[in-house]
């Protein structure tokens, strides 16, 4: 009975806690991304969090949908942080690399991104750039 004056404290720091596992940065991926490269072939891929939808396009396949993906917290080798999002399609795992880095569209050179992304899909290596959508 006398540690019950300690559980607002304690309900308080564990808050604090799982606000600080997710920084300001990672935390724009929780919410709708467009994901794109040209890098071997043009593919996109758009996640919708309101419809729990991740759509996916590779140029010279048909396009295919999972749900929004997972996100997960890794190291690089090089102890620098990573992302990973992945959708369980029905292809199978679609998973998506990110690393907080300056990424240039690759078209025109001009528009920047503030993720760069890359996907290893069935053998090859999909490299490109995220961001949050631009609101109309």
């Amino acid at each position: 009975m006398r540690f019950l004056h300690l559980a607002p404290a304690i309900a308080a720091a564990t808050a604090a806690l799982a606000l600080a596992a997710c920084t300001p940065a990672d935390a724009a991926l929780e919410g709708d991304l467009v994901i794109n490269g040209l890098d071997p072939a043009t593919w996109t891929v758009v996640v919708t969090r309101a419809e729990n939808k991740t759509a996916i396009s590779i140029v010279g396949e048909p396009s295919f949908e999972g749900p929004a993906p997972v996100k997960a917290a890794v190291k690089t080798p090089e102890g620098k942080d990573e992302f990973t999002l992945t959708s369980a399609t029905p292809k199978g795992d679609f998973v998506i690399r990110l690393r907080q880095e300056a990424c240039l569209d690759g078209i025109d050179n001009n528009v920047k991104y503030e993720w760069a992304a890359s996907v290893d899909w069935q053998g090859e290596l999909f490299t490109g750039c995220a961001r949050a959508p631009v609101k109309k």
